[in-house]
């Protein structure tokens, strides 16, 4: 209470000192800062010249690798910085290839935001970009942060989300579920790597963190920005017909060209007698890599657990007749069956091509690989960056920073090492089957491809020295295979989404998949005909696929229908509203939906 004066000259200098201050302040803080003593407080705080409260003390601490440096933008970041109104709820798609210095646009919009008075929510991908992303902004914005991902134990995640609500945080940076991160007064929405699969939460609640930024963004009348080197091509198209507003930035921040990308077709090294993952060009490489005290990263593409078959002697994959996309080997029944529209065969024991009995089941693990490395470059320091090794944020941060720091060689990785990361003496990346990523039984399974080749393409040659990418294949001719050589995003675009248009796959149509699962095989595959013969009486526009059983059919002693729709309209939708309700009761048979 400042109307009462203090007796003492120590209490009178006190009182004005808190009253410039016009802040709440610890007490061992004001002490240290004022250097008057606990008695002269205590005696004001019983004179109730001052006022006294307990409030938790939350010390959050980062580790800060990075050194601090000022953005310099060149030409195409000045004019994609200007391309950005902060006062507007646009959406914004910024295409910049990798290494052309996205960060230090999204560092400058955040700066901007918090200089006039605001906060900035930044959405980067699981775990994966945490340790590189942390130190930059760090490094900038120093105690003003909170960093938000699943790796965080219980009481770290409540120390982060208490300081947020109670307003301390100027900056949030997490995964996808810090989309519901409690801050108010937004000033900017950034989605970096927006085209990653993993901002979609498919088990409950299910959830488009894309989606809800967007509704978040209106909210708060500010902008959202996707930034990504290899848009997702929904997104894309919704920039090129004008719904997002795109910005592109074609050039590397420091003007240095993109890697060189070289094929090598896995068909003439077995006609040749190589049998190993590695081909004769891609080993030579690594070993004049290691001996020219380079570091190089070798990636296997592991995305789900799909096996398919494939010929060694042309190259050929086995697919779907009626879809054009692979077929899954399944092993029990020794069937290859098509996960869209449940067309099935028997195992094939020779090529239909060109009838060779080379036959292989493919997919090689990163262990074998890091043992084939060590049996040609013993002396070389190996890290293998996967799910096996890491098993939460620290084993992915000591990893980053040994490589970082050049206290290994060469990394083996999956897709954890895809995105975001810069390692300035990287100067070869080796690809070691491409078509692992192409053959994936799902319509998008070449923009996975696309994205995940580019994306890892992109490590090389990010600093002074150039980079130099081996792509290896049974298919050198495929068209995405061409595209990743070029870089050519948009030439990938264009022949993705004619293709699209085509099978009315996504964004011409909405593409769901219900789920119907029951202990009882009959019961399920009775609810699941029910609801499609519901469903077609309703709508005559869309497409329904089903029952096809699932990839995994029995799980958790559930067995698994599934029904796929492609809704060109919204009357299916509510459809299947009206649907949903009479199975959330049901004991025996559940339904779930997800849209894809």
């Amino acid at each position: 209470d400042s109307s009462i004066v203090p007796s003492s000259k120590q209490g009178k200098a006190l009182l004005e000192y808190l009253i410039e201050l016009n802040n709440p302040i610890e007490i061992n803080t004001l002490i240290e800062d004022s250097g008057y003593s606990k008695s002269v407080i205590n005696t004001l705080i019983k004179n109730n010249v001052l006022g006294v409260f307990e409030k938790e003390n939350i010390k959050i601490e980062y580790k800060n690798n990075c050194i601090e440096k000022d953005i310099i933008f060149n030409i195409e970041q000045q004019k994609a910085y200007e391309s950005i109104d902060l006062k507007s709820n646009k959406t914004y798609l910024l295409h910049g290839i990798t290494g052309s210095g996205k960060t230090e646009i999204y560092i400058k919009l955040i700066k901007d935001c918090i200089e006039n008075g605001k906060k900035a929510l930044m959405l980067v991908p699981e775990i994966s970009l945490t340790p590189q992303i942390t130190s930059i902004l760090v490094s900038r914005f120093k105690s003003d942060i909170a960093i938000l991902h699943s790796g965080l134990s219980v009481s770290e995640k409540y120390n982060m989300w208490k300081k947020i609500y109670d307003g301390d945080i100027k900056i949030t940076v997490g995964a996808r579920s810090a989309i519901f991160a409690p801050i108010d007064n937004l000033g900017v929405i950034i989605i970096d790597e927006e085209h990653e699969s993993s901002y979609i939460q498919d088990n409950n609640p299910k959830y488009n963190a894309k989606e809800i930024a967007r509704l978040r963004a209106i909210n708060h009348n500010c902008p959202l920005i996707l930034g990504s080197a290899t848009p997702n091509v929904v997104d894309y198209h919704k920039a090129l017909s004008g719904e997002y507003e795109l910005i592109t930035i074609s050039k590397r921040a420091n003007n240095k060209p993109l890697p060189k990308v070289e094929v090598v077709s896995l068909v003439d090294e077995l006609k040749c007698g190589n049998t190993s993952v590695f081909s004769r060009r891609l080993k030579n490489e690594i070993i004049q890599n290691y001996r020219k005290g380079e570091q190089s990263i070798i990636f296997l593409n592991r995305r789900g657990y799909s096996t398919f078959v494939m010929c060694r002697s042309c190259g050929e994959v086995i697919k779907c007749q009626h879809c054009d996309i692979s077929l899954t080997y399944h092993q029990n029944s020794n069937m290859l069956k098509c996960h869209h529209c449940g067309y099935s065969i028997n195992n094939v024991v020779s090529c239909l091509k060109c009838g060779s009995s080379k036959i292989r089941y493919v997919g090689s693990g990163t262990q074998k690989i890091e043992d084939d490395l060590h049996n040609f470059i013993p002396e070389a320091k190996v890290i293998r960056l996967d799910h096996d090794t890491t098993r939460g944020k620290e084993d992915y941060e000591n990893a980053y920073k040994d490589f970082k720091e050049k206290n290994a060689d060469i990394l083996v990785g999956t897709q954890m090492i895809t995105k975001g990361l810069d390692f300035e003496n990287v100067t070869l990346v080796g690809i070691i089957n491409a078509d692992l990523a192409l053959n994936y039984p799902t319509y998008d399974a070449y923009e996975e491809a696309f994205n995940v080749l580019e994306q890892v393409s992109g490590r090389a040659g990010r600093d002074k020295l150039e980079g130099k990418v081996i792509v290896q294949t049974y298919n050198p001719e495929n068209p995405v295979i061409k595209c990743v050589k070029n870089h050519d995003y948009d030439s990938f675009f264009k022949y993705e989404i004619k293709k699209r248009e085509l099978a009315m796959m996504p964004p011409y149509s909405n593409l769901y998949e219900l789920m119907v699962s029951s202990e009882n095989k009959v019961e399920a595959i009775k609810a699941a005909k029910l609801i499609i013969s519901t469903l077609k009486k309703e709508n005559k526009t869309s497409i329904i696929y089903g029952p096809l059983e699932a990839g995994i059919f029995k799980k958790n002693d559930q067995y698994r229908y599934i029904i796929q729709i492609q809704a060109v309209d919204e009357n299916i939708i509510e459809c299947i509203k009206n649907i949903y309700p009479t199975y959330q009761s049901n004991k025996e048979v559940t339904l779930s939906i997800t849209r894809m």
